[in-house]
């Protein structure tokens, strides 16, 4: 399949630094995403800031920074490991760049999804029960919006070769690059719904790959291959891993990563789009290969 080739290689933080690397130098890649956040992350975050406003990043991101640099700038990398202080880390890989002599490597920022120096302005409810969020808000310890892949797209048009952001939603990493490179419009809710699935399939990491496999006792994840979408003009894509590595990509792989997270399949929402997953067809169209 032609196309955009975006590959994933963090899912979560702490999940292995020696990912990131494999996938650049082996996976044939356009672009390199890095997933860290997770709620519970942006809270422990959001402590760590509190202590030291320079914190607040996941700094797993600059150990693996180096180890990318020899990919670097035919490689694009976009990543949310700026968590609760997104410029805080971006001074921190700035420095990096810089000293590997890669001075002239454009980095873009996305930052404005931390509400709280503007909490007491936000008349917010409790979204089962009602309560107001003023009954809590002095024990609030972080408060961030979902943003989307507009500021994304922005720093990429601007140049940008490393994109480092705070909270978007997960897909946002991988459906902003398929927008800028098929030149989609920010309102073709079906391509952005396409570039969406694919962004939720290989958010997660090796999840897609084997990680949650029933059937996982039937291959090596010791060594397992990290996610590379192949996303067409069209919205479609295929899912696949680099050659050689461990793990496997198949439709029930791809099915059981599909649902991970939903709460109803036919309304999963971004803020790009509401996506309805009752649509999505999976068909196995090699050895760890899935068309969707």
């Amino acid at each position: 399949m032609n196309g955009v080739r975006i590959g994933n290689g963090c899912g979560f933080w702490g999940d292995s630094i020696d990912a990131p690397a494999r996938l650049a130098a082996h996976g044939q890649l356009d672009y390199l995403t890095l997933e860290y956040l997770a709620e519970l992350t942006m809270s422990i975050l959001a402590l760590q800031k509190q202590r030291d406003p320079q914190a607040g990043y996941a700094s797993d991101f600059l150990d693996v920074l180096p180890t990318l640099l020899p990919h670097l700038p035919a490689l694009r990398i976009i990543t949310n490991a700026g968590g609760m202080n997104p410029h805080g880390c971006a001074v921190r890989a700035r420095a990096l760049l810089d000293a590997a002599g890669l001075a002239n490597v454009p980095l873009g920022v996305v930052s404005g999804d931390d509400l709280m120096p503007t909490l007491a302005r936000h008349d917010l409810n409790h979204l089962d029960t009602g309560e107001p969020l003023a009954s809590v808000r002095g024990r609030v310890v972080s408060a961030n919006v979902y943003l989307g892949s507009a500021p994304i797209v922005e720093c990429l048009q601007r140049g940008a070769r490393v994109v480092l952001t705070g909270r978007v939603a997960d897909a946002c990493l991988t459906v902003a690059p398929a927008a800028f490179e098929h030149n989609w419009r920010l309102d073709d809710h079906n391509r952005l719904a396409g570039g969406t699935v694919a962004g939720h399939l290989i958010e997660c990491g090796a999840q897609v790959t084997g990680g949650l496999w029933m059937h996982g006792e039937e291959c090596d994840l010791a060594n397992v291959g990290y996610p590379i979408a192949t996303i067409a003009e069209d919205g479609s894509c295929q899912i696949t891993k680099p050659p050689g590595t461990g793990g496997a990509v198949n439709r029930e792989t791809v099915a059981e990563q599909l649902l991970y997270e939903v709460g109803n399949p036919a309304a999963y929402l971004t803020p790009d789009v509401t996506a309805d997953f009752t649509s999505v067809e999976l068909r196995e169209t090699g050895p760890n290969q899935v068309s969707v």
